[in-house]
């Protein structure tokens, strides 16, 4: 994997237009939450993180695409011209998922006219599967460049009724749930030596990727320590570490304020100790800017380009993990590109 580097990155979230502002406030502790002019059920304004530069009137899947294209164009600004392949995640389960993808197929054709797109709801393991798949792409010079990302928003009527009806919508007097939020985040994998034909330099590498599989999920009576699935992907993305005899000491999560899922954390962390080290800095954007959904992982990837980048990071290697409601789980060790060969 160390001939292929993540040479670009892109986001928009309730704090940031970009990756860089969002990475910066984000390490600098901001938080996003405030009232959107949206209601529950008793009438009461919900608290969630929202981007307010797009109008409050649009939802759906015309959403999506507005918050996904100037965050895919960050990205791609420098591989305009190469040939690509473009892997975006929506959320599990997606009601409008088809509708969606036209959407967001239009916001990749406008960037990128030739390039070879997927849209899949894989939720937010979808780097589990994404990734492995890019790296394969470029060992085998199908492709030029690998776009990988995912969108998400709550900002919509019928996901607060969800989360509502199902006790997991945030409030007062209900913290053993989810503050919803809205975030897209996308990067760019390339060769070395096709990024060094472009004048591209890699902020990042990718270390490992492992996934796994839950038996217990949100509506299961079974323990939430078992948590085999998050164990296993997180051991199976750190095999590298051990062999370099290095850890990871940046951890980024896609906890929320649910119990079941900090146990499943609890227990993993536990159980792969091996793995990480100091500064053991822990990162769990979404309980400061709302829940992120299928962009949490593209965006874990940015923020950690964006601090290596700018020398802010908290450590050289950084594990990202998170999971969704079917039980897939997902691990990506990234590291700086000035950690290579270092033990």
């Amino acid at each position: 994997m160390s001939a292929v580097g993540i040479v670009k990155v892109g986001a928009r979230t309730p704090i940031g237009l970009n990756a860089r502002q969002t990475g910066f406030l984000l390490r600098a502790g901001f938080p996003a939450m405030t009232e959107a002019p949206l209601a529950d059920s008793a009438g009461e304004a919900v608290t969630m993180g929202f981007v307010p530069t797009i109008d409050t009137r649009l939802v759906g899947p015309e959403r999506l695409a507005l918050l996904a294209g100037p965050a895919f164009e960050e990205a791609v600004l420098p591989v305009r011209d190469a040939k690509t392949l473009v892997h975006i995640a929506l959320d599990e389960g997606y009601a409008e998922g088809r509708a969606a993808a036209r959407e967001l197929g239009v916001v990749v054709k406008r960037a990128l006219p030739g390039a070879t797109v997927e849209i899949l709801p894989r939720g937010e393991a979808a780097l589990g599967t994404f990734m492995p798949e890019a790296l394969r792409a470029l060992a085998s010079r199908v492709v030029e460049a690998v776009i990988l990302g995912g969108v998400h928003s709550d900002y919509d009527p019928g996901a607060i009724r969800v989360l509502e009806e199902s006790g997991r919508l945030f409030s007062p007097e209900n913290l053993d749930a989810r503050i919803p939020g809205e975030a897209a985040a996308f990067l760019v994998l390339m060769r070395d030596a096709d990024a060094r034909r472009r004048g591209l330099e890699p902020l990042a590498r990718v270390l490992g990727v492992g996934s796994g599989r839950e038996r217990v999920g949100p509506d299961d009576d079974g323990s939430a320590y078992e948590a085999f699935g998050l164990t296993s992907a997180v051991q199976k993305a750190a095999e590298p570490l051990a062999k370099a005899g290095q850890t990871a000491g940046w951890m980024l999560t896609d906890l929320t304020g649910e119990m079941r899922r900090l146990q499943e954390w609890q227990a993993a962390f536990v159980r792969v100790q091996d793995a990480l080290g100091r500064p053991y800095f822990i990162d769990s954007p979404a309980q400061r800017i709302g829940y992120l959904g299928a962009a949490a992982m593209p965006l874990f990837v940015a923020m950690a380009a964006t601090a290596w980048e700018h020398g802010y990071a908290p450590s050289p290697v950084a594990m990202a993990t998170a999971g969704n409601d079917g039980g897939e789980r997902a691990a990506v060790v990234l590291a700086s590109a000035g950690q290579e060969g270092r033990a």
